[in-house]
């Protein structure tokens, strides 16, 4: 008798149990509750509105073109890449929730995804007037997009559409022609850091941007980091600092583009600012890059550590570390062709001797 109330027992609970969860899933079925989508999911995400706003929204275009004209960063066969901010995956940029903002060189690289994929499914008009918007700005996060002559013709800040990356809109407060290193971006993707005014914070930061050319356009995001040497943005009225922020550009030049793109860029003219220019010596101590190509190949343990006074400031030189060091000695201002007082910010980094200086 109590096993046959036992049974009847439990089968109560379990059709309770059944009735309770299919109230459950009833409640959460699609037919009753979805997830509102921004302006942004329903330009890359056509396919995930209802119907009803389908139509309203896309017009004629049906599911099926919608996915046609996706690009390839939303196929399965998407590859990772790694680049020198540290490895991502396009299946991350392609899936935003999985991209935290913690993962900064992630979520900007997700960013520039995410626009390529609004300029594949909309086109070029509807995808620049929604990064024109300020609704397009995440934070820090915004995208900026040049045309086919490095012309501004995307970005939140109206005061920057229509200017040229070539001229003073790609100059940082440095002096560093971050214009010209965007222009040169390829379908591949590169990094360029520079100074810039961060929307977020009102102040000029280091600005850490991911650039990828598609369609004669360039697509641009970055993210932002606080220096101790620019949180206030240094100026050419302020040497020493600028000497230092000079030599830690080098410094970010060498991490993104290695020793070899480093050296040459270096020995180029382009590479001077004024008085400043950056010289390296190579773990023999032997110059390898410098504004004057006649010293090149010279020993900074001999000759060319040796200044007219006598001073041999190149044993002190020497002695620098990856926390820098000043030293002061005699030397020729290539701005000027005199020779005067050069205060030098000297750097060890992989074995090089980066260095810079400035002259009174």
């Amino acid at each position: 008798m109590r096993s046959r109330i036992f049974h009847i027992r439990m089968a109560v609970v379990l059709v309770a149990a059944a009735v309770f969860l299919s109230g459950c899933y009833h409640m959460m079925s699609p037919r009753t509750w979805k997830p509102s989508l921004s302006r942004l999911d329903r330009m890359v995400h056509p396919d995930r509105m209802d119907r009803t706003d389908s139509q309203d929204r896309m017009g004629r275009m049906d599911r099926a073109d919608s996915q046609d004209k996706m690009g390839p960063m939303d196929r399965a066969d998407s590859q990772g890449k790694t680049g020198p901010m540290g490895r991502w995956d396009r299946s991350d940029a392609r899936q935003g929730g999985k991209v935290s903002k913690a993962d900064r060189p992630g979520y900007t690289v997700a960013m520039v995804e995410k626009a390529l994929r609004i300029y594949d499914a909309k086109g070029r008009e509807a995808t620049v007037e929604y990064f024109s918007s300020p609704e397009s700005v995440d934070g820090e996060w915004y995208v900026f997009i040049a045309d086919e002559n490095n012309v501004l013709i995307a970005h939140p800040n109206p005061v920057y559409v229509g200017a040229s990356l070539m001229a003073e809109t790609g100059i940082d407060i440095t002096g560093y022609k971050h214009g010209a290193e965007i222009a040169t971006a390829t379908e591949e993707g590169k990094w360029i850091d520079y100074i810039f005014l961060n929307p977020a914070t009102g102040q000029q930061e280091y600005k850490h941007a991911w650039a990828v050319r598609r369609d004669g356009l360039i697509f641009v995001s970055g993210w932002y980091q606080v220096l101790p040497t620019l949180s206030l943005g240094v100026t050419k009225e302020d040497p020493a600092e600028y000497t230092i922020a000079f030599v830690d550009r080098a410094l970010r030049h060498y991490e993104a583009h290695g020793r070899e793109a480093t050296v040459a860029h270096y020995n180029t003219p382009e590479s001077v600012d004024g008085s400043w220019y950056v010289y390296v010596f190579d773990e023999d101590d032997l110059l390898i890059a410098h504004a004057n190509a006649d010293l090149l190949g010279m020993d900074l343990k001999e000759e060319l550590g040796l200044d007219s006074t006598g001073y041999h400031f190149g044993t002190d030189m020497l002695e620098a570390t990856a926390e820098g060091l000043w030293v002061h000695y005699v030397f020729v201002n290539p701005a000027t062709g005199e020779e005067e007082t050069k205060h030098a910010w000297a750097v060890r980094h992989d074995g090089l001797l980066i260095g810079s200086g400035w002259y009174e």
